[in-house]
Protein backbone atom coordinates (compact mmCIF):
# COMPACT_ATOMS: atom_id res chain seq x y z
CA UNK A 1 0.00 0.00 0.00
CA UNK A 2 2.40 2.39 0.72
CA UNK A 3 4.21 1.79 -2.37
CA UNK A 4 0.73 3.02 -4.40
CA UNK A 5 0.63 5.93 -2.04
CA UNK A 6 3.98 7.38 -3.41
CA UNK A 7 3.22 6.76 -6.44
CA UNK A 8 0.50 8.90 -6.75
CA UNK A 9 2.32 11.94 -4.68
CA UNK A 10 5.42 11.59 -6.96
CA UNK A 11 7.89 14.21 -6.27
CA UNK A 12 7.11 17.93 -8.60
CA UNK A 13 10.54 18.39 -9.73
CA UNK A 14 10.48 21.84 -10.60
CA UNK A 15 8.23 24.67 -10.27
CA UNK A 16 9.44 26.69 -12.77
CA UNK A 17 8.53 24.12 -15.23
CA UNK A 18 4.31 23.79 -14.09
CA UNK A 19 4.74 27.33 -13.84
CA UNK A 20 5.26 27.97 -17.57
CA UNK A 21 2.91 25.21 -18.70
CA UNK A 22 0.03 27.12 -16.79
CA UNK A 23 1.60 30.45 -17.89
CA UNK A 24 1.25 29.30 -21.53
CA UNK A 25 -2.09 27.21 -20.70
CA UNK A 26 -3.24 31.06 -20.02
CA UNK A 27 -2.51 32.44 -22.88
CA UNK A 28 -3.56 30.02 -25.29
CA UNK A 29 -6.78 29.99 -23.04
CA UNK A 30 -6.82 34.02 -23.84
CA UNK A 31 -6.17 33.96 -27.63
CA UNK A 32 -8.85 30.75 -28.12
CA UNK A 33 -11.29 33.50 -26.32
CA UNK A 34 -10.26 36.45 -27.91
CA UNK A 35 -10.81 34.57 -31.40
CA UNK A 36 -14.16 33.05 -30.31
CA UNK A 37 -15.55 36.68 -29.76
CA UNK A 38 -14.38 37.68 -33.49
CA UNK A 39 -16.13 34.37 -34.80
CA UNK A 40 -19.25 35.88 -33.18
CA UNK A 41 -19.07 39.14 -34.50
CA UNK A 42 -18.71 36.74 -37.79
CA UNK A 43 -21.74 34.86 -37.10
CA UNK A 44 -23.23 38.68 -36.11
CA UNK A 45 -22.48 40.26 -39.39
CA UNK A 46 -22.01 37.68 -42.21
CA UNK A 47 -18.47 38.19 -42.73
CA UNK A 48 -16.82 36.04 -45.30
CA UNK A 49 -13.55 36.09 -43.17
CA UNK A 50 -11.42 32.93 -42.69
CA UNK A 51 -10.38 33.91 -38.81
CA UNK A 52 -8.71 30.45 -38.05
CA UNK A 53 -6.71 31.00 -41.52
CA UNK A 54 -5.87 34.91 -40.57
CA UNK A 55 -4.65 33.59 -37.30
CA UNK A 56 -2.86 30.16 -37.74
CA UNK A 57 0.92 31.42 -37.56
CA UNK A 58 -0.58 35.06 -36.34
CA UNK A 59 1.78 36.43 -32.78
CA UNK A 60 -0.46 39.60 -32.06
CA UNK A 61 -0.64 41.91 -28.61
CA UNK A 62 -3.64 43.78 -29.23
CA UNK A 63 -6.66 43.25 -31.35
CA UNK A 64 -8.79 46.50 -32.10
CA UNK A 65 -12.21 45.89 -34.24
CA UNK A 66 -13.73 48.86 -35.98
CA UNK A 67 -16.79 49.90 -37.86
CA UNK A 68 -16.13 50.99 -41.91
CA UNK A 69 -15.91 55.11 -40.21
CA UNK A 70 -13.04 53.68 -37.98
CA UNK A 71 -14.96 54.31 -34.65
CA UNK A 72 -13.62 51.22 -32.20
CA UNK A 73 -16.08 48.73 -31.61
CA UNK A 74 -14.69 46.38 -29.56
CA UNK A 75 -10.72 45.51 -28.32
CA UNK A 76 -9.22 42.82 -26.75
CA UNK A 77 -6.90 42.33 -23.40
CA UNK A 78 -4.16 42.56 -24.86
CA UNK A 79 -4.94 46.60 -26.25
CA UNK A 80 -5.38 47.18 -22.76
CA UNK A 81 -2.19 45.73 -21.48
CA UNK A 82 -0.40 46.87 -24.06
CA UNK A 83 -1.45 50.87 -24.47
CA UNK A 84 -2.93 51.25 -20.69
CA UNK A 85 -6.10 52.20 -21.98
CA UNK A 86 -9.25 50.59 -20.71
CA UNK A 87 -11.73 49.29 -23.72
CA UNK A 88 -14.46 51.19 -22.44
CA UNK A 89 -12.33 54.39 -22.92
CA UNK A 90 -11.15 53.39 -26.34
CA UNK A 91 -14.70 52.40 -27.53
CA UNK A 92 -16.15 54.37 -29.95
CA UNK A 93 -12.59 56.58 -30.53
CA UNK A 94 -10.87 56.02 -33.85
CA UNK A 95 -7.57 54.60 -33.08
CA UNK A 96 -5.69 57.43 -33.97
CA UNK A 97 -5.86 58.78 -30.52
CA UNK A 98 -3.00 56.71 -29.69
CA UNK A 99 -0.68 58.65 -32.11
CA UNK A 100 1.56 61.79 -31.08
CA UNK A 101 4.24 63.73 -31.85
CA UNK A 102 6.36 61.26 -33.28
CA UNK A 103 4.14 59.87 -34.99
CA UNK A 104 5.28 59.68 -38.28
CA UNK A 105 2.61 61.96 -40.93
CA UNK A 106 4.09 60.01 -43.93
CA UNK A 107 2.42 56.63 -42.33
CA UNK A 108 -0.66 58.16 -41.13
CA UNK A 109 -0.85 59.20 -44.64
CA UNK A 110 -0.24 55.86 -46.09
CA UNK A 111 -2.53 54.16 -43.67
CA UNK A 112 -5.50 56.50 -44.41
CA UNK A 113 -4.60 55.33 -48.44
CA UNK A 114 -4.30 52.19 -47.83
CA UNK A 115 -7.71 52.06 -45.71
CA UNK A 116 -8.94 54.13 -48.84
CA UNK A 117 -8.02 51.29 -51.20
CA UNK A 118 -9.96 48.79 -48.91
CA UNK A 119 -6.73 46.07 -49.26
CA UNK A 120 -5.20 44.34 -46.13
CA UNK A 121 -1.59 46.13 -45.42
CA UNK A 122 1.11 46.08 -42.67
CA UNK A 123 2.54 49.28 -41.52
CA UNK A 124 4.94 50.55 -38.45
CA UNK A 125 4.02 53.93 -36.74
CA UNK A 126 4.88 55.41 -33.04
CA UNK A 127 2.03 55.60 -30.65
CA UNK A 128 1.75 56.38 -27.40
CA UNK A 129 0.47 54.84 -24.38
CA UNK A 130 -1.87 55.98 -21.78
CA UNK A 131 0.82 57.23 -19.72
CA UNK A 132 2.76 59.09 -22.71
CA UNK A 133 5.44 56.36 -23.37
CA UNK A 134 6.07 56.56 -27.32
CA UNK A 135 6.04 52.36 -28.70
CA UNK A 136 6.60 51.12 -32.06
CA UNK A 137 3.20 49.11 -33.06
CA UNK A 138 3.15 47.21 -35.95
CA UNK A 139 -0.05 47.04 -37.45
CA UNK A 140 -1.85 44.38 -39.88
CA UNK A 141 -5.27 45.46 -40.94
CA UNK A 142 -7.81 43.96 -42.65
CA UNK A 143 -10.58 45.17 -44.06
CA UNK A 144 -13.87 43.09 -43.54
CA UNK A 145 -16.29 43.02 -46.47
CA UNK A 146 -20.16 41.63 -46.32
CA UNK A 147 -21.41 41.61 -50.77
CA UNK A 148 -18.06 43.22 -51.30
CA UNK A 149 -18.75 46.22 -49.39
CA UNK A 150 -16.17 47.12 -45.87
CA UNK A 151 -18.24 47.10 -42.80
CA UNK A 152 -15.66 46.80 -40.36
CA UNK A 153 -11.48 46.91 -40.51
CA UNK A 154 -9.41 44.06 -38.05
CA UNK A 155 -6.08 45.43 -36.79
CA UNK A 156 -3.81 43.23 -35.22
CA UNK A 157 -1.08 45.05 -33.53
CA UNK A 158 1.90 44.35 -31.40
CA UNK A 159 4.71 46.65 -29.89
CA UNK A 160 8.20 45.59 -31.59
CA UNK A 161 11.74 47.57 -31.26
CA UNK A 162 12.14 50.87 -31.06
Amino acid sequence: MKTKERLLRGPLLCWDIYAMHLTEQAVNFNRETELGILKAFKEKFGWALDIDKIFAEKDFEALVLTDNNQHIQWVNKGFTKMTGYPANHAKGKKPNFLQGEGSSEQTKKAIRENLNRGKQFKEQIINYKKDGTPYNCEIEIYPIKDNNKTTHYLAIEKEIGM
